[in-house]
């Protein structure tokens, strides 16, 4: 899992220094750099998948306890950093999750960042866990009485043949009478599962491998991108991918 950052910050070798420290951490993607308060004022979003704001307090224009009031609610974590004490009450009543006094080394950044992520991740996980408990499945098969339990978080994909679907998981394949859009409104109910082709629909974390327009799932499955899936599948593929941003 990635955090997606975001900096907002005047000086030019404190946000060098960020971003070192962001390259430095394997979970860490640092989405974009804002040196105006008022640009970041106008174009962060709530719909821009930002899990780190750090955000400098003194600067020109807005300063970063007033930004923080119009962003708090546009990212998961919010990260003062800055070389002043005084205002650390100010921040923590804006719901900052932590503050860190410049200059900001790597241990300090490590530290911070390591105890918020291992808190995330552990919820997550245990959410996870629960709700893959609570969203097994009943499948009916086209033998007479016979009826399957399926795990969601098991599928690796769905094929649909006619007016069947092969439901595909890590051990087994079930043949259930549905179409494939009823078999995906079924079993994606946490939105793990994305739709390639007309008749497959594939589970994100069950890709192995991409090459060109066929997707390699875990089974061994080569399953190809069709046409009128490949803006969104590509979409998602390209948000997920870790690149340098070295030339």
């Amino acid at each position: 899992m990635l955090l997606n950052c975001v900096i907002i910050e005047d000086e030019k070798h404190a946000i060098e220094l960020l971003q070192e420290h962001i390259e430095s951490m394997p979970y860490l993607r640092l989405l974009k750099v804002y040196s105006q308060s008022i640009t970041a004022l106008t174009e962060i979003s709530a719909n821009d998948g930002i899990d780190i704001i750090f955000m400098d307090i003194e600067m020109p224009g807005i300063s970063g306890i007033e930004l923080a009031k119009s962003l708090r609610d546009k990212t998961r974590f919010l990260i003062f950093t800055t070389a002043y004490h005084q205002y650390a009450a100010e921040a923590f009543e804006l719901e900052a999750s932590q503050y860190i006094i410049k200059p900001v080394t790597f241990a300090k950044f490590a530290t911070v960042i390591d105890k918020l992520a291992k808190n995330l991740f552990k919820t997550e996980k245990d959410a996870t866990v629960e709700n893959n408990h609570e969203e097994d499945i009943f499948l009916k098969t086209g033998m007479k009485n016979k009826v399957i339990r399926i795990n969601p978080a098991d599928i690796v994909y769905l094929q649909s043949h006619d007016n069947y679907v092969c439901v595909h998981t890590d051990k087994e394949m079930v043949v259930a009478y549905l179409t494939l859009k009823e078999a995906e409104r079924s079993f994606n109910r946490n939105g793990h599962l994305i739709q390639v082709h007309r008749s497959f629909v594939i589970a994100k974390s069950k890709i192995q491998m991409i090459v060109g327009n066929t997707v390699k799932m875990s089974v061994g499955k080569d399953v190809p991108v069709g046409n009128a899936f490949k803006h969104v599948f590509f979409d998602y593929i390209k948000k997920q991918t870790i690149s340098s941003g070295r030339k």
